[in-house]
């Protein structure tokens, strides 16, 4: 898969902080964009603390035992958010001449990202 992902294989935990590595570098937009879906997605309720993402690597504080799978969750969600958001449009093999109007074009581009 293309874009960016975390590598599991690298995660540590140290007093209760998760280092883990990303698999392919990351762009600042795509650091930008991981943040912002994981605002949108976070429960107030969870049991792990501020999550930091750097260039090479992500941390996130105060992991309590249990939080594994909500947290591996919410990361792969946005990873897999902030790849969509960065792919490149695809050709939607329209002919020439077969304009939509901007107002159905997005339109036509809210339903087209529900399928990632």
């Amino acid at each position: 898969m293309p874009g960016t992902s975390i590598d599991w294989g690298t995660a540590s935990v140290d007093d209760g902080q998760l280092t883990v590595a990303f698999e392919g570098k990351p762009s600042t937009e795509w650091r930008e964009r991981f943040e912002a879906v994981m605002d949108r997605l976070r429960q107030p309720s969870a049991h792990f603390g501020e999550i930091k993402v750097g260039k090479a690597k992500l941390r996130v504080t105060g992991v309590e035992p249990g939080a594994e799978s909500d947290l591996r969750h919410l990361l792969e969600s946005a990873a897999l958010q902030a790849n969509a958001d960065a792919a490149p449009d695809d050709d939607d093999g329209e002919e020439p001449g077969d304009e939509r109007s901007d107002e159905d074009q997005g339109m036509t581009d809210a339903f087209r990202a529900f399928a990632d």
